[in-house]
Formats: C-alpha cells, sequence, structure tokens
C-alpha cells in the first residue's frame, strides 16, 4: 500500500486523528493491527496507538509503548472495537 492510500485511509477513520502532518494517533476505543509486507508472510503489529511517516519510513507505535520502524510497505490495516472497556469474567456463574 503506498504512502498515499495509507494517508487517506487513516483520515478516514472516525477513532484516528492527525495530530501533526504524517504523524496519526488512533484513539482507545479503537484497536488497530498493521499488517507489514514482509515476504511471504505478513508480519503483524498489533494495538497500535500512534503512526508516523517520514518519507519511506513509518514509525510505529504500540499501546504498551513498543516501537517499531521499518520500511517496508503495509499489506493492510485490521480496525476493531477495543476490549480495554469491558469487563472480563472469571467464566464461573452464580448459582442461583
Amino acid at each position: 500500500m503506498k504512502t498515499e492510500t495509507l494517508q487517506q485511509v487513516l483520515e478516514g477513520e472516525g477513532g484516528v486523528r492527525a495530530e501533526d502532518k504524517g504523524v496519526y494517533v488512533v484513539s482507545d476505543e479503537v484497536d488497530l493491527t498493521l499488517l507489514l509486507d514482509m515476504g511471504h508472510e505478513p508480519m503483524s503489529v498489533a494495538r497500535v496507538r500512534r503512526i508516523q511517516i517520514k518519507g519511506d519510513v513509518l514509525a510505529i507505535e504500540t499501546h504498551k509503548g513498543d516501537r517499531v520502524y521499518t520500511a517496508v510497505a503495509v499489506r493492510g490495516l485490521k480496525f476493531g472495537a477495543s476490549d480495554a472497556g469491558k469487563s472480563r469474567g472469571t467464566g464461573f456463574t452464580a448459582a442461583r
């Protein structure tokens, strides 16, 4: 995916805002996974929080604070609802 196409997709999403030229911040309500073109299999970078596009280089930051710098093409973007606000049960139900 070309950087122009990537920018158009990011600008068109509701949970993503442009912070500066080429810098996009993903809100906590959105779960974004980037699929990077690494040859035969794509590499996925999950829970992306920030993307910076500078020339051919992408700087990707995740919610955990991990940073990935790459010059490979983005194969795809996967947007989903975040699970951050959901309460998780223990798997047991109360007997009544």
